[in-house]
């Protein structure tokens, strides 16, 4: 089990999709909500509550991480891609850190970590199945 898990807050706006990110507490940089695993949680349980303490939404995260295959071995940690089903107003962070809804192409861009950069890469090779799940309301 990683030691980390990482959200990936999306929604959709019309036909385009978006990513949430937030600025990170010590250097303002933008980065994508993260934390430590607790004993007896799932990592996409963790992913879920890191996105509701650090970027004020509640969603559903998917059990499966992008680039689970490469990450196998790895103490990175693993990313999951989280349907917001409700965006805050008020959340545990919110005065330590700001958030910023990001098309996939500036999100790549903002980020610095290559390993970031590229789940959002996975993940938007899955964005039509995750379009079609909304629309049936399997998401």
């Amino acid at each position: 089990m990683p030691v980390q898990s990482t959200a990936l807050p999306y929604r959709f706006d019309g036909d385009r999709c978006e990513v949430l990110l937030v600025t990170s507490r010590r250097r303002g940089k933008w980065i994508l909500p993260k934390g430590k695993i607790e004993k007896g949680e799932t990592a996409a349980d963790r992913a879920a509550a890191e996105a509701y303490e650090e970027a004020g939404v509640i969603g559903i995260a998917s059990a499966t991480p992008l680039l689970a295959a490469e990450l196998i071995d790895s103490s990175r940690p693993k990313v999951h891609p989280l349907a917001v089903e409700q965006e805050l107003e008020t959340w545990p962070e919110m005065y330590m850190r700001q958030r910023a809804w990001f098309t996939l192409t500036e999100a790549r861009e903002i980020l610095r970590d290559e390993l970031l950069r590229r789940a959002l890469t996975a993940f938007a090779a899955e964005l039509p199945g995750l379009r079609r799940a909304q629309e049936n309301g399997d998401a």
